[in-house]
């Protein structure tokens, strides 16, 4: 009982700061400078040596045995394997995904259904599911979240009081409203390890983090949290596509925060997903100086040999990617976020398409822009 108090009011506090609070009060070093600090000398020889260009095989490079395409297809199969995608696989076995869906209810302009999907035998992953009214079918978007116990909620305009559906729309977070009030059949998911579906932190072992948490029991049994969200995210398309009302020629993965980091990796593994659109989430793995940027929960390990999250990215080409982040993040760097975005061009070039991706600045700090989203977004559909 003293666990389970101590998990919801853990649960309750995250909650009640909200995951913009969270985001700005977690670090204090303006953006500039975050990550560029160095480490002790001794350390930062050892963290060059680790995380040098030499012990990252299947990173993309010009003169890639076999050119683009072979990278591409020996870097894909690396990064699955390093999620642990085929160990979900073998332990989901024969299992295939039950999907529960209540009552429509019309929402004016269109109509929303909570939904509830196993992903894995045991594993229960809410949703909600908004449809356009009128004659489909409809291109398909899935909204994945950030650490939040409500996050799918606030992504499809459920709020739990009017500060907080003003705190949100402030942010642009409603970002399946926005879609669906654009034509879009809009899916908002729980996150793995992120709301539903975590093994919570017992007495706080892990910094009272659910995130890491869960991450940990992941790492033990030869996957990641990553990997499972990849899994969730695939088995919501898998049932999605064959809805009548969808049309699968158009695919948008597009979250914030840890939500853009389920985009990137979704999108680099599953080639349905058309538009991927990264929020407030895109950077290095690492810094120049061996400073990590994301949160523990993202852990891949080995990523470092694909060449990190960069690289992850370029997996995306030839298909449409936008990377948003805000200058007054306090999360990433904008030096290092530029470095990234310049790679990221150079393998969308090596692709033939460098139109196809683009890097876009919101003024403001973690949160959605979907000013700069949307119009990239409609372009790639009539590209």
């Amino acid at each position: 009982m003293r666990a389970d108090r101590d998990v919801s009011r853990r649960a309750a506090l995250r909650g009640a700061m909200g995951t913009a609070a969270l985001a700005a009060g977690a670090i204090s070093l303006p953006a500039q400078r975050r990550g560029d600090d160095p480490y002790p000398e001794s350390i930062a020889g050892y963290l060059k040596r680790l995380y040098s260009r030499q012990q990252q095989p299947f990173a993309f490079r010009d003169n890639y045995p076999g050119g683009f395409t072979q990278w591409q297809r020996d870097a894909r199969a690396q990064l699955r394997l390093r999620l642990g995608l085929d160990k979900i696989a073998v332990a989901a076995g024969k299992h295939r995904p039950a999907i529960e869906l209540g009552e429509a209810v019309d929402m004016g302009e269109y109509t929303r259904q909570k939904g509830v999907i196993e992903t894995e035998p045991e594993v229960r992953m809410p949703f909600w599911l908004l449809k356009p009214k009128g004659k489909g079918p409809f291109p398909l978007g899935i909204f994945p979240h950030g650490h939040s116990e409500t996050g799918h909620d606030t992504t499809a305009g459920v709020f739990a009081n009017e500060e907080a559906r003003k705190r949100a729309l402030a942010e642009d977070r409603d970002v399946a409203v926005q879609a669906v009030r654009l034509g879009w059949v809009a899916i908002a998911p729980t996150v793995r390890g992120l709301s539903g579906g975590t093994v919570p932190d017992l007495h706080e072992r892990h910094g009272g983090r659910d995130c890491r948490s869960h991450v940990i029991h992941c790492l033990l049994a030869g996957r990641t949290a990553m990997g499972e969200r990849v899994w969730d995210m695939s088995r919501i398309l898998d049932w999605a596509v064959k809805l009548p009302d969808v049309n699968a020629r158009h695919i948008l993965c597009m979250g914030n925060s840890g939500g853009g980091m389920v985009t990137i990796f979704a999108a680099a593994c599953d080639e349905r997903i058309t538009i991927a659109v990264p929020s407030c989430s895109f950077s290095p793995t690492v810094s120049e100086t061996g400073f990590v940027y994301h949160c523990d929960c993202n852990v891949v390990p080995g990523l470092m040999e694909v060449g990190g999250l960069h690289h992850v990215a370029g997996l995306i080409a030839p298909r449409h990617l936008l990377s948003v982040n805000g200058r007054k993040d306090r999360l990433h760097s904008i030096k290092a976020v530029e470095f990234a975005a310049a790679e990221v061009r150079k393998i969308y070039e090596a692709a033939g398409h460098p139109q196809r991706y683009e890097h876009r600045w919101g003024a403001e700090g973690h949160r959605f822009y979907k000013d700069l989203m949307w119009p990239f977004i409609q372009a790639a559909m009539a590209a």
